[in-house]
């Protein structure tokens, strides 16, 4: 009865056009399905979708993480709820791909699917042809939450859903509140971070995964060479040792490309501690604070 991995994010653009242009021409990914007025999107590495956007405004609608079959399902769904936690019924085929699925409300009012997808992971080599594709991410990798208070929302995950800390940054005085956690629920070195924030809880960016800091300067040349202005980077954090870049999507939302994510394979190693302010882990290579839009999400 475990969460596996991170599978996907529905996200709300305020012009679907202009964001399928985005999302599909510059970062390479590609159209799998629509349903209603959602369209959803793939990397290209199976005929499963990692992104879906939803017109009208901007952020999360939803998060993803799946497990191994429906049995599972229905014993994480009993589990959630003896806890307490108010869980939807087990929904048959709620999006494309889907064999079934839950939602739950976070704390932070973020809404939290669980679901089980139908049929088996494709290979690459029999995907849609996409002629952006060949700069396309590898996968979606990872969720970041702006949180009024990140050790109650860190704790609402680690001690009700199941995932295991990886890091966690601390100011130098023990009484001031948690600054930034890094949480999982397999081996990837965070499927979700939180970040102390002053403008309530939001989305802070969804992260994409490509195949070395290389490519991630590749992406950082394709954006300029569309006049698309990087907002960070490129870097390397303290926390999780991966590259990055950060930009934003046509309606605002934050977009991270990223390589080199850490693995962790022990669930049971506790979290590693670092101390200071975020300048001190956000870019190990100038220890220079991220620019002040970071305070920002949608």
């Amino acid at each position: 009865m475990t969460l596996m991995a991170f599978d996907h994010a529905v996200i709300r653009v305020r012009d679907l056009d202009a964001a399928l242009r985005w999302y599909c021409d510059l970062l390479g990914l590609i159209e799998l399905a629509r349903d209603g007025e959602v369209v959803y999107l793939g990397c290209g590495g199976d005929e499963h979708f990692d992104l879906g956007l939803r017109p009208g405004g901007v952020g999360l609608d939803h998060m993803a993480f799946s497990v191994a079959n429906v049995a599972e399902l229905e014993a994480l769904h009993q589990r959630y709820s003896e806890r307490g936690i108010a869980c939807s019924a087990i929904e048959r085929n709620p999006e494309p791909g889907m064999a079934a699925a839950f939602r739950l409300t976070t704390p932070t009012e973020q809404v939290f699917e669980v679901i089980v997808r139908d049929g088996r992971t494709s290979y690459p080599h029999t995907t849609k042809w996409n002629p952006a594709a060949a700069h396309a991410p590898l996968d979606i990798n990872h969720i970041t939450f702006l949180a009024n208070d990140v050790e109650m929302s860190t704790r609402f995950y680690t001690e009700q859903l199941g995932f295991a800390f990886s890091d966690l940054l601390l100011p130098e005085n023990a009484d001031q509140p948690w600054l930034f956690s890094f949480i999982r629920v397999g081996e990837n070195h965070h499927d979700i971070a939180i970040v102390k924030g002053s403008v309530g809880n939001k989305l802070h960016h969804v992260a994409f995964l490509v195949n070395g800091v290389s490519e991630v300067v590749r992406f950082a040349d394709r954006l300029g060479r569309y006049g698309w202005r990087i907002e960070a980077g490129v870097g390397r954090h303290g926390p999780g040792g991966n590259s990055f870049l950060y930009v934003r999507d046509p309606s605002g939302n934050r977009i991270e490309i990223t390589a080199d994510v850490a693995r962790l394979p022990n669930r049971f190693e506790g979290p590693r501690i670092w101390r200071g302010e975020l300048s001190a882990v956000f870019n190990v290579w100038t220890e220079a604070p991220p620019p002040a839009s970071f305070g920002d999400g949608t």
